[in-house]
């Protein structure tokens, strides 16, 4: 009997995320070798605030591979080391290139934004934190437990202090207590994270890696793929519409922070749109079929690679 490989249908996640695509002017400074715009300057123009914004994320996405086969204790010796850098950068001093850019980002934050950053990576690093043990213990979450743990590894609430970065702003810690808008956050991040267990589930289940909502909804729910994927993308776009729902609902701070709120809810919109956008633009999920894959919304199986 002939072999015949499996294929997984996606829904189309651009068509569910009603957001125009933006880009920045300054993208064709963003390159690897940006490091030499980052300066001491407390003056940073956009373009500077888009490089570096640009350099963090990329730092984010190399901490994020680093730790997927991290136990429990080489988390907590990384989780010390940035954060020590981050909290204490007079006391722990770097000059590696990742630490250049905290500071230069941390130096020309706004102190609330500061410390939104600051707790931001630490919330990230103690969920890849508890991510890892759940793997070394061979951990399944239930789906709620998932949610509220994928919130955190998405890397989101770090990621989201780079609108404010970037915009130079600083939103008062008065609209990040306001449940409404800690409702609007959690609606962008939910969609951004769970279209990315969407995009990385044919190389997770390649490798066994349960930290995903489709393995999640298979495990939980005894969906097939198929149904899984499916649900998944109903889910993206159910938080869509949550989103614009509570969007709809924000009260007001007067207009100088509405103002800012505005810019800020243009950036969680851009991300949306964005986030999806670069996951077919990179060979991160999709190798060079991304183009096609994009196209056609049909996915081949990678074979499971057996661990030892």
């Amino acid at each position: 009997m002939p072999h015949v490989e499996q294929t997984i249908a996606f829904l189309d996640i651009m068509k569910l995320v009603p957001f125009p695509i933006r880009l920045s002017p300054y993208t064709r400074y963003t390159s690897a070798d940006s490091d030499a715009f980052i300066t001491a300057s407390a003056n940073f123009t956009e373009k500077q605030r888009t490089i570096v914004s640009t350099d963090f994320l990329n730092f984010v996405f190399n901490l994020d591979d680093w730790t997927d086969e991290f136990d429990a204790t080489e988390m907590e010796g990384l989780q010390e080391a940035v954060m020590n850098t981050m909290r204490y950068p007079e006391n722990f001093h770097s000059d590696t290139v990742t630490a250049r850019i905290t500071r230069s980002m941390l130096k020309t934050n706004g102190p609330n934004c500061k410390e939104c950053s600051i707790d931001g990576m630490e919330s990230f690093l103690r969920a890849l934190a508890q991510q890892a043990t759940d793997r070394d213990l061979s951990v399944i979450p239930d789906l709620d437990a998932y949610i509220a743990l994928r919130r955190e590894t998405s890397g989101c609430k770090s990621a989201f202090t780079l609108i404010e970065y970037a915009a130079n702003i600083d939103l008062p810690n008065e609209v990040f207590e306001d449940p409404v808008f800690q409702d609007m956050m959690a609606a962008a991040n939910d969609n951004i994270s769970w279209s990315n267990d969407l995009f990385s589930y044919n190389r997770e289940q390649s490798r066994k890696d349960p930290h995903n909502l489709v393995a999640i909804m298979m495990y939980t729910h005894e969906m097939g793929k198929q149904a899984a994927i499916e649900h998944v993308g109903d889910m993206c776009n159910k938080a869509v519409e949550r989103f614009l729902t509570i969007r709809a609902k924000l009260p007001s701070w007067g207009p100088e922070i509405d103002a800012q709120v505005k810019t800020y809810i243009q950036g969680l919109q851009d991300w949306m749109r964005g986030r999806a956008e670069w996951s077919f633009m990179t060979e991160r999920y999709f190798g060079k079929d991304a183009p096609v894959i994009r196209k056609g919304l049909q996915v081949q199986l990678m074979p499971v690679v057996g661990t030892n």
